[in-house]
């Protein structure tokens, strides 16, 4: 459904000490403009789809800037424009729906990383994952692994969102590499408020363009024999630069506790949820406070060494705290105190679930699982994991006294044009029989929901021709099949 931030965009004109009060993915866009960017463009897809309505209807309020807007044909197409930032000193930010986004974008994204960057490179990626998403259950931490971009993964309230923004142009810039900023559903629809600043003009902008002749500079190509030097940047170079700005402006936040002899580390997008777990069982309170000690993590990746062993070195056991596999943090939290020859016990998966979305009921019965397993001085393990037991006892009660609720898949708006299409081939199908329908993604997939229960595969974007042409070849041989498949032809 298409919305208008009209009357919402006039927030983006707040000035310093002024109070923005809104939704996340507009403070964001807020963010943006304080940062000084240049340039903004993306691809349409949720949860972060707002992020480019709204800079649509902020055309007047851009243009005064020189901001330079594009609604790109895909995401391989948003992650280009970033090239601008390669050869010049322009701030540039896109956004898309990961991970099938990032997927479309990885090409283009491999090589952008590599030269690396002289402007700051932001990428906002919707992270549509667990309960509400509507894609493959992945994540984009692979990518910056594989590639050495940085990724944010920032705390849902939106102070932090919106200074993680800000840091990320700063550490983009720092660091040479681009980086990308991690935002779940929770934080996207979130509503809040923060403290504004003034809005910054570009060095160089649509209004103010850049002067002299285009830079030709082969060591910024991602070519060879380039690239084993940049490869070597990338572990030499940017990533110390990046940990050392990560440390000095203390982009991850440590809360302290009263249990020091335990202690959790968990990723800035799954803080809230850690805290109103812990809250529930009187081991927070409701303003951030909270009894074990807390590491949260916005900066994902890369992780700083001396922060980790610095928390970990006097507790007996830590609790890592990430969603999906493979357990990426957990795994480097390990080499990283097994290096430093620290003992700490690291636990993770092992009390929490390697899939799915970490709703309030997972967060219930992890904390219960690493207390009992760590015993941290202080509190009644077995008396928590008793009361977790007792406050999830109602919920097969509950379901059973719910009844048979009838099952509401995702379906067409009213009025779709997409709808006849596919009554058509039901139709059609009467008279020639079943056949193999390639789908792709988007919302022409809802076809494989009744009524109409079309589509034997999906893909990805675009895909759904070249699996038809692979199906073609090979069911064109059965003769059973040939004269059904020459009519729908």
């Amino acid at each position: 459904m298409e919305r208008s931030f009209k009357k919402e965009v006039d927030a983006l004109r707040l000035g310093a000490g002024e109070t923005f009060r809104g939704e996340g993915i507009l403070a964001v866009t807020k963010a943006l403009l304080q940062s000084g960017v240049s340039y903004v463009g993306g691809y349409q897809g949720a949860p972060v789809s707002h992020l480019l309505d709204v800079m649509v209807d902020a055309e007047d309020l851009l243009a005064d800037l020189g901001v330079h807007v594009e609604t790109c044909t895909n995401e391989a197409a948003a992650a280009a424009m970033l090239g601008a930032s390669i050869n010049y000193p322009l701030r540039g930010a896109v956004t898309w729906k990961s991970i099938v986004g990032t997927n479309v974008a990885a090409d283009a994204l491999s090589n952008l990383a590599s030269p690396g960057v002289i402007g700051g490179a932001l990428i906002v990626l919707g992270e549509d994952y667990g309960e509400g998403a509507s894609v493959i259950q992945e994540r984009s931490y692979a990518y910056a692994l594989k590639s050495s971009m940085w990724l944010l993964d920032p705390r849902a309230d939106l102070p932090t969102i919106v200074h993680m923004v800000e840091q990320g142009f700063e550490l983009s810039e720092a660091s040479h590499a681009p980086v990308m900023l991690d935002l779940r559903v929770r934080a996207c629809h979130l509503t809040g408020e923060f403290i504004a600043k003034d809005n910054k003009r570009a060095a160089y902008s649509g209004r103010h363009r850049l002067e002299g002749p285009p830079r030709f500079e082969y060591g910024r190509l991602a070519h060879p024999p380039v690239i084993f030097t940049q490869e070597r940047l990338k572990l030499e170079e940017r990533l110390p630069a990046a940990q050392k700005f990560i440390r000095e402006h203390k982009l991850n936040e440590t809360l302290a506790g009263d249990c020091g002899d335990v202690g959790i580390i968990v990723l800035g997008g799954l803080a809230n949820p850690l805290l109103r777990a812990l809250a529930r069982l009187d081991l927070a309170d409701l303003y951030g406070g909270s009894r074990l000690p807390l590491y949260v993590l916005n900066v994902a990746y890369p992780l700083v060494p001396d922060e980790v062993t610095a928390f970990c070195a006097q507790k007996r056991a830590v609790l890592v705290v990430e969603e999906g596999s493979p357990d990426y943090v957990e795994q480097q939290i390990n080499v990283i105190l097994r290096g430093a020859d620290i003992a700490t016990r690291v636990l993770g998966k092992g009390c929490l679930p390697r899939s799915g979305d970490y709703t309030s009921e997972v967060f219930l019965r992890g904390i219960a699982a690493f207390l009992t397993e760590a015993r941290p001085a202080g509190i009644d393990a077995d008396g928590i994991a008793a009361r977790v037991k007792d406050m999830l006892a109602h919920k097969p009660a509950a379901l059973a006294a719910a009844g048979d609720i009838p099952p509401r898949p995702p379906n067409f708006c009213t009025g779709c044009p997409e709808r006849p299409v596919f009554a058509a081939i039901k139709l059609a199908q009467r008279e020639i029989g079943p056949t193999h329908i390639s789908a792709d993604i988007g919302c022409h997939s809802f076809a494989t929901f009744a009524p109409f229960s079309l589509g034997n595969s999906i893909l990805g974007y675009g895909m759904s021709l070249d699996r038809r042409d692979g199906r073609w070849r090979f069911l064109a041989q059965r003769t059973d099949h040939r004269r059904r498949l020459q009519r729908v032809q």
